[in-house]
């Protein structure tokens, strides 16, 4: 299943709650601590500290949570450290990020209206820059704008931000909606409630009139709750029967039963907001809007080539996460291909390899294909990455998708190459 394309939202909808939104002059250290629920289970904290110098803020976000997936458990740490001048706008981050036996970390500098960074992962470091045309905000200081900026209620405001898990710069839609009343343990709070759309997902957060968060929502049944330092801390009790998985999945009404003989699909998606949505390419077709009806076909013929592949230098260049250009990545894939000069059947042999040699398991992780090279397992994020890595390297165009796969009466997050 696709376990990082979750994790991020997950993790980027829980950031959003993890700072003060500061409407007078902070003068001195603050902290916030939280407690992380879906659908009523605890499964973690968050940890907040915003520091004022004489001409920027540091704000200090940290995150522990424990998820239940496919049957086991992993805990999942990380933290995000942003600098930004006097009006929250992002001058340099540090994020890491921790999962079992993988480790992530990036750093970054907004440098004349580019944002450049530095990544290390599978024991590599890389480097890369994001062109910046308009100011970029930490994703979780959405609610600081929201208040700094005295946005008038019920008008939409799109604002970019930066996502550290996905080390993109995205476009959220803030809009503050007024006043409303909410019980937080026991004491009832006149709040300012405002709505964020990103990434798809509306999250709603509550900060009061001092700027401090007090509460937040999303879906799916996804909380993050002011406590106190002790109440945060407090161990959580995994509830195994809440998978995150299947938390995300997309229920379906009709059971398919031999899905892998399935050559023509016809679906009805309903409660999806279909502006911007781009689900049309060879196999796949939008019928309709409203509701959404989307056709699936299958693609009878494979095109013979012969390597090297040209004209395709976007699907074939290494990037942060896929160094198809590194060393052990390149002899690997020359291993695995020999001297075949069939594109087609080289990434036969490519997906043979990865699928024998890379072990099933379920991993919240932000993985490179180094990384997945070094430790062989993973889930289905994992072979895709490390796939796309192997035949880049060999010089066949591959690029990773993303969306739905079927399995057991539901439509869950899935990763899979198309070459």
């Amino acid at each position: 299943m696709k376990i990082k394309y979750t994790l991020c939202l997950l993790i980027a909808v829980i950031f959003v709650s993890c700072a003060k939104a500061p409407r007078v002059i902070i003068t001195q250290q603050s902290e916030t601590w939280m407690g992380i629920y879906i659908q009523n289970s605890k499964i973690g904290y968050s940890f907040s500290r915003i520091q004022k110098s004489e001409n920027h803020y540091r704000l200090t976000n940290r995150m522990k949570i424990n998820l239940s997936m496919m049957g086991q458990t992993e805990q999942v740490v990380s933290e995000f450290i942003s600098i930004t001048d006097q009006n929250f706008v992002l001058q340099q981050f540090e994020f890491d990020f921790q999962s079992l036996n993988r480790q992530f970390r990036a750093v970054g500098e907004i440098k004349q209206n580019q944002l450049m960074i530095e990544v290390v992962t599978g024991g590599e470091k890389r480097k890369d820059k994001r062109e910046i045309s308009e100011p970029v905000y930490p994703v979780m200081v959405l609610g600081t704008v929201a208040l700094q900026k005295q946005f008038k209620i019920g008008k939409k405001y799109t604002i970019k931000v930066f996502d550290p898990t996905a080390l993109s710069i995205n476009e959220a839609e803030v809009r503050l909606t007024g006043k409303d009343k909410v019980l937080i343990r026991g004491t009832e709070y006149d709040l300012n409630k405002i709505e964020i759309l990103l990434f798809g997902l509306t999250t709603t957060i509550w900060v009061d009139d001092n700027g401090i968060t007090r509460k937040e929502m999303s879906v799916p049944g996804i909380t993050s709750i002011e406590e106190s330092r002790e109440e945060a801390l407090a161990a959580e009790k995994i509830d195994e029967k809440l998978d995150i998985l299947t938390l995300f999945s997309v229920p379906v009404d009709t059971v398919i039963t031999e899905p892998r003989a399935v050559r023509y699909l016809k679906l009805e998606i309903s409660n999806i907001d279909t502006i911007g949505l781009m689900m049309r390419n060879d196999f796949q077709s939008i019928v309709q809007t409203d509701p959404l009806v989307i056709e699936i076909k299958s693609l009878e013929t494979i095109n013979q080539v012969s390597l090297p592949i040209s004209g395709q230098a976007e699907y074939l260049k290494p990037s942060l996460y896929i160094q198809s250009d590194n060393a052990e990545i390149i002899k690997k894939s020359r291993d695995i291909t020999g001297a075949e000069k069939n594109a087609t059947n080289a990434s036969k042999k490519i997906t043979r390899w990865v699928f024998d040699n890379v072990a099933k398991r379920a991993t919240a992780s932000l993985p490179s294909a180094l990384d997945v090279l070094k430790n062989l397992e993973g889930d289905c994020n994992e072979h895709a990455i490390l796939f796309t890595a192997l035949c880049r390297a060999a010089g066949i165009p591959t690029q990773i998708c993303v969306g739905l796969v079927y399995v057991d009466n539901r439509f869950y997050y899935h990763a899979w190459n198309k070459v």
